[in-house]
């Protein structure tokens, strides 16, 4: 059976962000926008996949037809990781150089992320804390606030102003540093109402508060490092 609802999403994701880049900057070019993003997706949802089968149930990395049903679970921050490997890959491939094209892109990834995130709607609904005013989702007969809809509305929102930033004179670097750390605040914060089993965080919660700390250290030691440059020593 054909998931419509899944296979929907994956086309609009890999759509709408393209149009988000004008134009595609020429120190990022020789592949398109579409021939990146594709692959990084295809990658990141592999390898996202595989993490949280390894995660969860070891005994079905022997399974093909297991690994297959993403809507399991997919390790979010090991598909990025994948997905920023592959770009990084293509890029030196392409004879440009990786940071340049990973801060080229990251203003798309985010729609990505956020179309993604709204495409709730076209599968088992949006879920959230309970709420008068919101969506029913499949199945269910309260209704939810849609936490996917606002962080859909926040990733647009951190895209736009990335790009400016970007476009004003952001470091490569920076802007990369300052996606991350906002993709895990979004992500951290969201985890609080979606719906779990257990008092305590969940393993995405967590994670997205590592990388949240670890982007903040990256980007004092980025801005620390632009300030005070290394001196050359002549010998």
């Amino acid at each position: 059976m054909i998931d419509v609802g899944l296979l929907a999403t994956i086309v609009i994701v890999l759509i709408v962000p393209s149009v988000f880049v004008r134009p595609w900057p020429a120190s990022a070019a020789a592949s398109g926008v579409i021939d990146v993003s594709t692959g990084a997706l295809f990658v990141g949802l592999a390898v996202g996949r595989l993490t949280a089968v390894a995660l969860d149930d070891p005994g079905s990395l022997t399974s093909l037809s297991d690994l297959m049903i993403i809507r399991s679970g997919v390790e979010f921050w090991p598909g990025v990781a994948g997905g920023v490997a592959w770009i990084a890959f293509r890029a030196r491939h392409d004879e440009v150089a990786p940071i340049r094209r990973l801060a080229a892109i990251t203003a798309p990834a985010l729609v990505a992320w956020a179309c993604y995130e709204a495409a709730c709607i076209l599968r088992d609904g949006c879920p959230g804390p309970l709420s008068s005013i919101g969506l029913r989702p499949d199945g269910l007969v309260e209704r939810m606030f849609p936490i996917g809809l606002v962080v859909a509305a926040a990733a647009v929102g951190a895209a736009i102003v990335g790009r400016r930033w970007h476009r004003r004179g952001m470091p490569d670097v920076e802007v990369i540093v300052m996606a991350l750390l906002t993709v895990a605040i979004i992500r951290s914060i969201a985890s609080i109402w979606l719906p779990h089993i257990g008092n305590g965080m969940t393993r995405q919660h967590r994670t997205s508060i590592v990388v949240g700390v670890i982007a903040v250290i990256a980007f004092v030691v980025i801005r620390r490092r632009q300030q005070h440059p290394m001196i050359p020593v002549d010998a």
